[in-house]
């Protein structure tokens, strides 16, 4: 059944898209794949590229949306569209046409963006000498905002510093806000924070400042069996749904479930790529084809498996993680070692998702990796399944 399961979420994924790039022959698009995928400066794309690999490099013309997965993301071309990117850093130098979209661990702006700018990461950097024609929309540990923003900023993270024009309002949730004295805010400036804000002499703002403080909220006990899956409670509980979901996979297909933890290890980027692929396309595609009556139920089933899938992501990262420490001390080879060695894992994995603001990026690292680590070990199992044939 969990051979099904996974299975099914490629094949559901595969069906839905193809019905909606055949049902609107409007919709061009090129895919591009591999450890390394790069286009060269004086190179035209005239679709929509869709990329995902470990390291990409985009130098040349794309004449419409880009949407990356890799490890790092480079783009130093002109983007006639839009960008959605995903990858542990993102770099962007140059002209954007429309919107960016983008989430990593680093995410670092230096160029020009003609619409919004929407990022989640752990620190991200927008470069002196970047210019974001639309507003900036952001949640990240750190916050460095040295460029020139048209409009208006609004986000949350720990330690947010700003350091240039703002021709609009800023509104932010954080833990410490620095407004240097190159500052300019020509709007409002709306901070929640516990603390006064450190506006350096020589800042400018224009309209109001307005602080204020974290609401305190009042803690209600939550009825039975509610009360199961909050706090502490609902952690340990998520734990051992965890466990025993790993549990059945490891009695059912051990070799299965192995083979896609391995693939995290030896094919992180392009595994990263296909979760992110996964993740964001597939709810895409599925409410798109439910907007015809016809497609509503692949739209539902692929939904459905959509959430098992993220759900089932961190039992292999779970194993990967388990299996690296056990693995410096002895093979992990039998089933009763495997649960162990997935234990220890989702107890590591749990613990790292408590660390405030990096916790919301650890999880989503895990549903990234795990996901797209169950293509990459079915393609892989394909290729073999051909070779062993040819020969």
């Amino acid at each position: 059944m969990v051979k099904h399961i996974f299975k099914g979420l490629a094949a559901i994924l595969i069906v839905t898209l193809l019905m909606i790039f055949t049902a609107e022959p409007v919709l061009a698009f090129d895919t591009r794949s591999g450890a390394t995928v790069t286009i060269v400066s004086g190179e035209v794309v005239d679709d929509d590229l869709y990329v995902a690999a470990e390291t990409i490099t985009i130098s040349g013309t794309i004449n419409g949306d880009l949407w990356a997965a890799g490890s790092t993301i480079t783009v130093t071309g002109v983007v006639n569209g839009s960008i959605m990117a995903a990858g542990r850093t993102v770099n962007i130098d140059g002209d954007i046409s429309h919107a960016v979209r983008a989430a990593g661990e680093t995410i670092n702006i230096n160029g020009d963006v003609s619409g919004d700018v929407m990022v989640g990461c752990s620190e991200v950097n927008i470069a002196s000498t970047a210019k974001i024609g639309g507003d900036l929309l952001f949640g990240a540990g750190i916050a460095r905002i040295a460029g020139l923003i048209e409009g208006d900023i609004k986000g949350g993270g720990s330690k947010v510093t700003i350091s240039n024009g703002v021709k609009g309002n800023v509104a932010l949730k954080v833990e410490s806000l620095t407004i240097l004295p190159t500052a300019n805010i020509q709007g409002d400036l709306t901070y929640t924070c516990e603390e006064e804000a450190d506006i350096q002499s020589g800042a400018q703002i224009g309209g109001m400042t307005t602080h204020n403080l974290p609401e305190v909220k009042e803690k209600r006990a939550k009825p039975f069996p509610f009360v199961l899956f909050s706090g502490i409670g609902g952690k340990v509980t998520g734990f051992i749904m965890a466990l025993i979901a790993g549990l059945v996979i490891i009695l059912l297909a051990p070799r299965r479930l192995t083979s896609i933890a391995e693939s995290i290890r030896s094919r992180p980027g392009a595994s990263a790529g296909w979760g992110t692929l996964i993740l964001f396309v597939t709810p895409i595609a599925a409410i798109i084809v439910c907007i015809t009556i016809i497609g509503i139920p692949v739209g539902l089933i692929a939904l459905a498996l959509w959430g098992i899938a993220i759900y089932l992501a961190q039992i292999p990262v779970g194993l990967f993680i388990g299996r690296w420490i056990i693995g410096r001390f002895r093979r992990v080879e039998s089933k009763a070692i495997m649960v162990g060695a997935l234990a220890l894992g989702l107890v590591i994995l749990r613990l790292l998702r408590l660390i405030p603001y990096l916790g919301f990026f650890i999880g989503l690292a895990a549903i990234l990796f795990g996901l797209g680590a169950v293509v990459v070990s079915e393609r892989g199992r394909r290729a073999r399944a051909r070779e062993a044939e040819s020969t």
